[in-house]
């Protein structure tokens, strides 16, 4: 049963990346009185955040159990895994997903990094010219979207024309694992806007 004296949902983040990522998503805390976002961070011996650079599919999903077992998270709270596929193996990535699952948490997954997501909020198709498929190619490709360079500021606000972009380019959204140049941040768009009105979204 949701807590009465709860007025908003929780929507809890642990994230791979420890700089980009949360600057990213901490500016949604302010999105709407109806949600919280938390990012999960490492924590030392006495629960000072420290800046890990363990960014395993294992020590995120660790990472966020730690932070599951000393939160009181009821029903109607969301708790979000976001990874990149980038260098981790597949089968890796499927346990990261079959672990997710069991625990009934959300999976959303970067083909190759989290930077196609940030790419997506200028751009509704990405260039095909990374041979190789790495992850340089988009971080490089990101900074010149915007005369100014990748800010969070100036992205954020732009999160669900993203997830539109982003959504467009999913087209077996069965999958876990997303194929190249395509990301699952969309749905945990999706799960915001659910707790946001259009004047919120406006004015964010």
């Amino acid at each position: 049963m949701v807590d009465k004296k709860r007025d908003y949902r929780l929507f809890a983040i642990a994230c791979e990346g420890s700089v980009r990522e949360r600057d990213y998503f901490e500016r949604f805390e302010v999105l709407s009185t109806r949600i919280s976002v938390d990012l999960i961070s490492d924590v030392d011996e006495y629960g000072n955040i420290v800046i890990s650079s363990k960014s395993s599919p294992e020590h995120v999903l660790n990472r966020a159990q730690v932070y599951a077992n000393n939160t009181n998270l009821v029903s109607g709270d969301q708790m979000w895994i976001v990874v990149d596929v980038d260098r981790w193996p597949d089968e890796q990535l499927s346990v990261l997903a079959q672990e997710c699952y069991s625990r009934g948490w959300n999976l959303a997954v970067s083909n190759p990094c989290f930077e196609v997501w940030l790419c997506y909020h200028m751009e509704t198709d990405i260039p095909d010219e990374n041979k190789e498929r790495e992850s340089a190619f988009f971080k490089s490709h990101l900074s010149t979207l915007t005369i100014e360079g990748y800010s969070p500021d100036v992205y954020a606000p732009l999160a669900f024309v993203a997830a539109e972009n982003a959504r467009a380019k999913d087209l077996d959204p069965m999958l876990r694992i997303p194929p190249y140049k395509v990301t699952h941040v969309y749905r945990l768009m999706d799960q915001l806007q659910q707790y946001t009105s259009k004047q919120e979204i406006e004015l964010f």
